[in-house]
């Protein structure tokens, strides 16, 4: 069915793009947060609102790039904006579904908040760690820890109820061979990654999808070599990410 984007809004949050060069050979859009204050893990709610007013002037549909994992709860403005009944397909090492204050919203309890959208039918989140499955999910909630067989992206497609979907990817489910993030990470190799992608992009209507888990650097970080290893990993990530998408954009796919 195909992807339903037309571009990449690139969100300059934290300012961990500009280096990230490949990334704009993509149709692109540039929004710029970096100056709303109170958001780095935790977000008030008018700089939420703030937010989510210039996101809405956005020209772009389709990838949205936020950022580090530190501002994931942007995923859920974005599903703000679907009004047909879709899944939430979260490719993340951790639930980000903690119960906390309904007034503030955290990169750790989006989407307990996303839960309460009239059209969201189900939450499949693949690739959390086993400590994380303590928590008290929601029963609409599905996790699917990774597993490294060929038969496990058909268990994905099994999960998941409406013909649309919504993808959010936090690249702390990839494994450091694949990516650098600030936060611990789990052990999906990238090529998985774009298998599962693949498949939903085939047999699913895909709204947008938009990723996360940027490694925080500052100007200074220039020549350190973790930060120079994080830029190269995740920009190739990202890289390939995008072109997987927009391979399977809506208009050049026709499934049998």
């Amino acid at each position: 069915m195909g992807f339903q984007g037309n571009g990449v809004t690139v969100l300059n949050v934290d300012g961990t793009y500009r280096p990230q060069k490949q990334l704009f050979r993509f149709p692109h859009e540039w929004i710029d947060l970096i100056d709303i204050p109170e958001t780095n893990l935790y977000c008030s709610e008018a700089s939420l609102a703030e937010m989510e007013k210039r996101l809405r002037r956005r020209r772009t549909r389709g990838a949205v790039l936020i950022g580090s994992g530190n501002y994931h709860y942007v995923t859920y403005l974005l599903l703000k904006e679907i009004n047909e009944p879709f899944t939430l397909v979260l490719f993340d090492h951790h639930t980000d579904a903690e119960q906390g204050d309904d007034r503030l919203i955290s990169c750790g309890s989006w989407v307990a908040h996303a839960l309460q959208h009239a059209q969201l039918r189900k939450v499949v989140i693949v690739g959390p760690s086993f400590s994380s499955l303590d928590l008290r999910l929601s029963p609409n909630i599905t996790v699917l820890p990774f597993d490294d067989h060929d038969e496990w992206p058909n268990a994905l497609l099994e999960a998941i109820p409406t013909r649309s979907v919504y993808i959010s990817i936090d690249k702390d489910a990839l494994r450091r061979e694949d990516a650098v993030t600030n936060w611990d990470q789990g052990r999906m190799p990238l090529f998985r990654l774009l298998a599962c992608l693949r498949l939903l992009l085939f047999y699913k209507k895909v709204l947008g999808v938009d990723i996360c888990g940027e490694y925080p650097q500052a100007a200074v970080d220039l020549f350190d070599p973790l930060c120079r290893e994080a830029r190269r990993k995740n920009e190739q990530a990202n890289s390939a990410i995008l072109e997987t998408c927009f391979r399977y954009a809506a208009s050049h796919l026709r499934p049998a």
